[in-house]
């Protein structure tokens, strides 16, 4: 008898434990909106509580399919996992007018099944234009073109190509020839006109005079070097005193004032090497004396007449030869 007893009440259990189950599943569904309208969207949150998660949702919509008792398209389908059950948002988007009623969702556990409640949605039609007729489309219209529409576009591109090339080669060829793009070409200096600048502005510093006689007489000598230089091509600033003197004695124009470049540069060299303090008198005239040469062999300019008058000569015989021919 006891045995008998424990047999049925252990198939009792077992009969009741998917009732049980199916009496603590529970299954909420909401919308967020109940009225929108046409082409827009709305979102429904399906709420299942089941601790033990021993059921199934039958009635969850796939991701981008469609409804077609409703007209209702479900955009996407999202499913978070809690302790207490599952949550799914399903986002919905309705393109016809009315009322949309949806069935109850469905949860089974073994063989009993937990539904929602109905859920109802109105979908609003959009207001349309009050036109009364819809006009149509205008025609294409053909603006006026001009000459330059009809040369195509690759034609362009050439010549803009070719363009730019031939300025490059110009650019290269005459970075050869002259050593860079941009030629300067330098002013003439008139060698006198610069000499006599330079003693003027050394006069003004009175070196001399303020016991500085060193760096007066180096002044000194760099200006007679550099007016020889331009003024007779000869290279003074890489020349010894020695050689200076011989390259003016070889030269007709400063032959006759090789001596007074001599006493120049004899007292210079005294002064910068030997540390000899000349007199006053000896500055003076060793002053005078650079001044009084660049007077004597300053460059003369040309006479304008006399240069007329030979290149009326050189006319007057060709057109005397011609007529003799």
């Amino acid at each position: 008898m006891n045995r008998f007893f424990q047999t049925a009440v252990v198939a009792c259990a077992l009969a009741a434990a998917p009732a049980a189950g199916a009496a603590n599943a529970k299954v909420t569904a909401a919308i967020d909106s109940t009225v929108i309208e046409m082409g827009s969207r709305a979102t429904i949150t399906v709420d299942i509580a089941d601790a033990n998660s021993a059921g199934t949702f039958i009635d969850l919509p796939a991701a981008g399919s469609e409804s077609p008792e409703n007209n209702v398209d479900f955009i996407s389908v999202e499913a978070d996992t809690f302790p207490a059950g599952y949550q799914y948002k399903i986002l919905i988007q309705a393109f016809e007018p009315g009322t949309i009623t949806f069935a109850p969702f469905r949860y089974v556990v073994g063989n009993d099944t937990a539904e929602s409640d109905f859920l109802t949605l109105k979908v609003l039609p959009v207001d349309l234009d009050s036109l009364e007729t819809i006009n149509p489309m205008e025609s294409i219209v053909n603006p006026p073109r001009k000459w330059y529409d009809y040369i195509p576009e690759w034609l362009i591109w050439t010549l803009v190509g070719l363009a730019i090339a031939a300025i490059a080669v110009c650019l290269i060829l005459m970075y050869r020839k002259n050593g860079g793009i941009i030629i300067h070409k330098p002013k003439p200096v008139n060698p006198y006109e610069a000499a006599m600048a330079e003693l003027s502005r050394l006069r003004e510093k009175k070196l001399a005079e303020s016991g500085r006689e060193k760096e007066y007489y180096t002044s000194l000598v760099d200006i007679l070097r550099v007016y020889l230089e331009r003024r007779f091509g000869i290279n003074a600033m890489e020349m010894s005193t020695t050689q200076i003197l011989q390259s003016l004695r070889s030269n007709p124009e400063t032959r006759d004032n090789q001596p007074r470049i001599k006493q120049i540069l004899e007292i210079a060299d005294f002064v910068k090497f030997a540390n000899v303090r000349p007199l006053p008198d000896d500055n003076i005239k060793t002053f005078n004396n650079v001044v009084q040469f660049v007077e004597a062999t300053k460059p003369l300019p040309e006479p304008e007449g006399e240069n007329a008058d030979q290149d009326g000569k050189q006319k007057d015989n060709k057109a005397q030869k011609a007529k003799q021919k």
